[in-house]
This record gives structure tokens, sequence and C-alpha cells, in this order.
């Protein structure tokens, strides 16, 4: 049972608006021990078995958004002394905690290497939940929650992070040349190319492949919204080419 804080997002221009909102869930302090040394148990596994992609920041011990940042401009810099052109799509993965499917999760922990133990607990800890939403500090009834991981507990983000991992080989091994980045929810293609339109086609197979990865993992509901496309060669394209 977790008691569901209801919480505006910043600059919002709608705030009646559902989606203007996230849910912060506060859990017993006994369980979130619990989930907290789970947590390091799965990480410490994938970082010492290389289970997550490189291109992974944020959710991860000292790998941070500067980091990923730094990444994605080191790469631009060493493109442009080639004389190439350099492009960039992002992504955001919509409702990104809240639509983790737990029998993907649990597949693909599995085939991580992840010790099975772990693994039933994941089940178990994503299974029959129940929240009570509260607003302006009054909780209503308690309701089932039968997907997604409670944002707001200690092991959500690694398990979040592990459930995403899959779709860079996916989208890499699917298109060459793309390379990914991400910090957390927020998931960056980056590509190289002669001209603005081989790396604009690049980009496009990527945003194709992984809708593919993302159809066949969750629920229909749960989107990856391209946000825009970047040229770093002359700096943001004019916003009509935005994706």
């Amino acid at each position: 049972m977790a008691r569901g804080v209801v919480i505006p997002k910043p600059g919002k221009p709608d705030y009646s608006k559902v989606r203007a909102y996230r849910v912060i869930s506060l859990l017993d302090v006994v369980s979130k021990l619990v989930e907290r040394t789970a947590a390091h148990l799965i990480a410490d596994h994938l970082e010492r078995k290389r289970g997550l992609h490189d291109g992974q920041f944020g959710s991860r011990k000292r790998r941070s958004c500067v980091d990923a940042v730094a990444v994605l401009m080191n790469r631009t810099q060493l493109a442009w002394e080639e004389k190439r052109v350099v492009g960039g799509l992002f992504m955001d993965v919509k409702s990104a905690f809240n639509n983790v499917s737990r029998a993907y999760l649990g597949k693909w922990m599995e085939a991580l290497g992840v010790e099975s133990d772990l693994i039933r607990w994941t089940g178990r800890f994503m299974s029959d939940r129940q929240v009570k939403l509260v607003l302006d500090g009054k909780a209503g009834e308690a309701s089932p929650v039968d997907t997604g991981i409670p944002q707001g507990s200690p092991a959500a983000p690694i398990l979040f992070v592990t459930y995403l991992s899959g779709i860079f080989d996916k989208v890499e091994a699917a298109v060459p040349g793309v390379h990914g980045l991400s910090f957390v929810d927020d998931i960056s293609w980056w590509a190289e190319g002669k001209n603005d339109e081989e790396v604009a086609a690049k980009l496009s197979e990527a945003a194709t492949a992984a809708v593919e990865w993302q159809l066949g993992t969750v629920s229909p509901s749960t989107m990856a919204k391209p946000k825009r496309r970047f040229s770093a060669k002359r700096g943001p394209l004019p916003r009509r080419q935005w994706w």
C-alpha cells in the first residue's frame, strides 16, 4: 500500500489536465529498507556484468546528466573536425515509471543473468499493489495498481533503467551508425553523415526501430514521443523541420 502524493509538474500550461501532475509514492519505512537492499544488489550485478548500455546515464553511480552532455559534445566536436554533419533525435518515454511491464522486465532481467531470487522479488514487488491518492492533504480510497513501478521507491530507478536498456542494442543493430544516449527516460539518438539528408534518414530509421521495440514490450498507451531533430552543423533547424 502506498500513499500517492499528487504533485504539479512545473511549467505546464494547463493544470486542469491529469498529465500536468506526477504521483510520488510514499511507502512504509521497513519496506523501503528492503527495496534499497534489492536495488543495491541488482545495480551491483548489472555494473559488474556490464548489463546496462554504456550510453545510459542517470540512476547509476558516477553517471550524471553532465556526463551525458559531455559525451554528446565530444562526439559532435570529433565529427566536425572531419567536416561531417551531426544530428540528434530526442525522445521521451511517456509515463515512464507507470507503464513498466512486469512480464517483460522479468524476462529481460533473466536474460541479463540477474539472480533468480532478485527476479522473483521484483515480480512480487510489482504485484498486488494498491495506492491511496493524496491531493491537497486529503487521501482518497485505496485503488489497485496493476502495472508500473512506484515512483518514489528506492528500487524504482534501477528497475526502470534495466527495463529500458534493451532498446539501445535493438536500435543500434537495426540502424548502423546510430548511437544511443539517455538520462533515465530521456533518450537521444545520435548520428553523423555527409549531409543533412543522410543524417535525417538514419534518425528516421532509429525512430521506427525504437517504436517497434516499444510496441513489443509495453502496453500500446505507452509511447516514446519524438521531441525535435537537431543539426549540429549550424545549430537548431528551422522550427518547421523539427520532429
